[in-house]
This record gives structure tokens, C-alpha cells and sequence, in this order.
């Protein structure tokens, strides 16, 4: 009971700002999701060939390198409630795009749009729930954040994808005309449902408009300022694991839903419980972060969840029985994952103050650099394979192994120093008070 009390009281410790901030999260992940479940499988039914659909995630990644740099001017220098204003619209108008237009164009000119407003989304998360926590309800904020933004509104998303597409392709009857031409039932599912993803997705606005907040970090400040990088080598080791797991996971992460789709021949309605069972569990994971990381300590529960996540990604190598396919890709998504609220967290408690922006940024561009690398060598990769997911996903693994081993290089290091700042501030603190 002492340890649910001390759980509530520090979910009730969050402030406003934070909650109206998760509920955004919430509405823009939940269209996000429908999206995401079904994209990949709207190209393959449009008949296009593995590289190309491979192709638009790798734009979508390919967005987000290219605003990898401007993001921490971008950040530093509006506030928190435009950018997700502007992101909210960005993304909105990106999935209706793709559920209007439907060609490869579209979709790849689409995926970039969405990668730039999704990476600024990524990179302003970590520093605002700094700006709006304290140190003892922190661990909090960024588990719920996580929960939220993913898994949570994932678990609606998925279940709402799988419905609405059937739904749609149900009342199209053999076929229907959109936009000037005859679209087959389940093309015209899939198209209805990215606009109702669309819509869902703007729904976000009405919490960011509630927000409020002071100037923005880098008011006043020169882009020489901004652009100033206080502690550059804990920055380049906070990045290097996260470059090692962005290359595994861009491999394969974006493509598991036809990796069912073609290793197990399911249909959409079929593929969507999968994943929302997968985000009910991950929630689940989510949530109980702060208990373990109060108990054990961050490296540990991080470093631990990846290593359990590795005997799960090699029983979908294998393949032997689509149950246990199911319950691997379950099980490894929940641990891979679970460590990532962690590593944000702990990034901005060892970062210079200064440096808080940039290390949002870099720690996010880390990985989302070699995500995007991996997402144009997947598809010749499964080619190579004919079509099978044998050789990415062994790919993945060892990156993993060379992820872990590098952080159980460098981060008991980086942890020694981030206990030692938060010794001084609490010191600071003391004395702030007494005098």
C-alpha cells in the first residue's frame, strides 16, 4: 500500500501544463496509430514492390534527419504550445494527403512532411516535462508521457484501424468512385480510414490552446548561443548507443505488420489485435517503470529489459507456430521499449542545464539517423531473402548486442555524474531555503 500511495502521490505532483500536454499526446497518437497500422499494408495492396514501400518510411525517416539541426534553434526559440500547434496541422494535413491522393509520390512527399513535425513532437517532449516537473515526480511524467504518446493511443489506434477499414471497404460494396476514380472496396477502406486518422489527429488542438507557459529557452538568446554546445563529449556518448539501435530497429520495427502479412498471410482485421494487445501490455510496462527505476536504478532496468527482449527476437527469426510469433513480437516490443522514458529521462538529468535542448535533439537525431539508413536497406535486405524477414531481423539482433555493450561501457559512468548534479542541486536547494 506505501508504494501505491507513493505511486499516486507522484502522478498527483504533475502540474496542469503536464496533463493538458499527455492529453495531446494522446488524441495525436491515436490518429498517428490508425495511420501507422495501415500504411505499410495500403502499399502492398496497391501492388508496389518491397524497396518502394520500404521507400516512404524511409522519407518519413529522411524528414526527420533533415530538421535534425534547425530543431534546436526551432525549440529553443518558440514555445512549446505553437510548435505543437504547428505539428498537430502538419501531420493532419500529411495523412489526409496520402488518403486523398494515394500514389507513391504522394505518400513519400507525405512521409517527409510528418517525419519534421513528428521529430520536433520526439525532441521537445523531454525538455518541457523538465521545465514543468520536479525532481521527485520527474520519473512520472516521462513514463506517462511514453505511455501515452505510444502504446496508450496505440491500443485505440489499433483497435479503431482494423474496424475502420473494414468498415469503410464494407460500404464501398464491390467498389466505389473517389476523387475522379473507381477505387476497389478495400482501397477505398484504407483511403477513408487515413482521413478519419486525419481528423482524429487535429482533435489535439483543443489541449495545446490550454497550455500555458513563459518565453521559450532561447528568448533573448544569439543563434551563436543557441547553437553553443556546453559538454560536447557527454553528448557524443549519451548519442552512440541510440545510433547503434536506430540502425536495428529501422530494419524492421516500421515493417511488422506485413512482416505478418507475408511470413503468416494475415489480413488487416486479423494483424490489428495483435497490436493492440501489444499496446496494452506496453502501457502496462510503461507504468510500472517508476517503481523499478526508484528500486534498481535506471542502467540496470534498462540495460536488463534489452538483454531479456533478444531470446523474443530470435524466435521470429525461427518462426515455428504463429502463437509464438505473436507472443514474441509482444514480448520484445514491451522490453525494448520499455527502457526508452528511462533513457530521455536520464539523458537530461546528465546533460549540462544548458545543453538540454540540444541533448533532446541529439539523443532523438541519434537514432533517428541510422532509422533512416536501415529504412532504405530494409527492403533490399527481405529481397534478398525473397520476400522473408530472416536476414533483417538477424541483423537486428546483433546491433542490439553491440547497443547493449556499449552502454554497459558508458552509462554507469555517466550515471555517477548525473547522481553527483542532482546531489548539488538538492544542496542548492537546501540553502535556497533556509536563507
Amino acid at each position: 500500500m506505501n508504494g501505491l500511495r507513493e505511486y499516486l502521490r507522484g502522478v498527483g505532483a504533475l502540474s496542469r501544463n503536464v496533463w493538458l500536454f499527455l492529453l495531446a499526446a494522446l488524441f495525436m497518437g491515436i490518429g498517428r496509430q490508425v495511420f501507422m497500422v495501415l500504411r505499410n499494408q495500403y502499399l502492398v495492396e496497391l501492388g508496389l514492390e518491397d524497396a518502394q514501400v520500404t521507400s516512404v518510411q524511409g522519407f518519413n525517416s529522411l524528414g526527420g534527419l533533415i530538421i535534425a539541426i534547425p530543431a534546436i534553434v526551432i525549440i529553443s526559440r518558440f514555445r512549446a504550445k505553437s510548435l505543437l500547434a504547428m505539428i498537430c496541422l502538419a501531420n493532419a494535413v500529411g495523412f489526409a494527403a496520402q488518403g486523398i491522393f494515394g500514389t507513391l509520390e504522394v505518400f513519400q512527399g507525405a512521409a517527409m512532411a510528418a517525419g519534421v513535425a513528428m521529430s520536433l513532437n520526439m525532441a521537445l517532449g523531454a525538455p518541457f516535462l523538465m521545465r514543468n516537473t520536479g525532481i521527485g515526480e520527474r520519473i512520472f511524467g516521462f513514463a506517462l508521457q511514453s505511455a501515452v504518446s505510444w502504446p496508450l493511443s496505440g491500443f485505440i489506434g489499433s483497435l479503431l484501424s482494423g474496424w475502420l477499414q473494414g468498415l469503410f471497404a464494407g460500404m464501398a460494396g464491390s467498389g466505389v468512385e473517389f476523387m475522379g476514380e473507381f477505387v476497389p472496396a478495400q482501397l477505398f477502406g484504407y483511403r477513408a480510414t487515413l482521413l478519419v486518422a486525419s481528423g482524429l489527429v487535429l482533435t489535439g488542438l483543443v489541449p495545446v490552446a490550454l497550455i500555458r507557459e513563459g518565453p521559450a529557452d532561447g528568448a533573448g538568446k544569439t543563434l551563436k548561443q543557441i547553437l553553443t554546445f556546453h559538454d560536447k563529449k557527454r553528448m557524443f556518448l549519451l548519442g552512440l548507443p541510440e545510433m547503434v539501435i536506430g540502425f536495428g530497429a529501422g530494419l524492421t520495427i516500421p515493417f511488422f505488420n506485413v512482416y505478418f502479412k507475408k511470413e503468416w498471410g494475415l489480413t488487416p482485421q486479423q494483424i490489428a489485435p495483435i497490436f493492440t494487445v501489444m499496446f496494452a501490455v506496453l502501457v502496462v510496462g510503461y507504468l510500472i517503470t517508476p517503481p523499478l527505476v526508484r528500486r534498481f536504478g535506471p542502467i540496470k532496468v534498462m540495460i536488463a529489459s534489452q538483454i531479456l527482449s533478444l531470446p523474443f527476437f530470435i524466435e521470429l527469426a525461427l518462426g515455428h507456430y504463429l502463437w509464438l510469433a505473436m507472443t514474441a513480437f509482444i514480448a520484445r516490443q514491451v522490453l525494448m521499449n520499455g527502457s526508452d522514458p528511462i533513457y530521455k529521462q536520464f539523458a537530461q538529468e546528465v546533460a549540462d542545464d544548458r545543453d538540454r535542448n540540444a541533448v533532446a535533439v541529439w539523443v532523438h537525431s541519434s537514432r533517428h539517423i541510422f532509422f533512416t539508413v536501415a529504412n532504405f536497406c530494409s527492403g533490399y535486405l527481405i529481397a534478398m531473402d525473397g520476400g522473408r524477414f530472416r536476414i533483417v531481423i538477424v541483423t537486428t539482433i546483433i546491433c542490439y548486442v553491440i547497443a547493449i555493450a556499449i552502454e554497459l561501457a558508458i552509462l554507469p559512468g555517466l550515471n555517477r555524474a548525473r547522481k553527483l548534479k542532482q546531489a548539488r542541486t538538492l544542496r542548492l536547494a537546501r540553502v535556497a531555503d533556509v536563507a
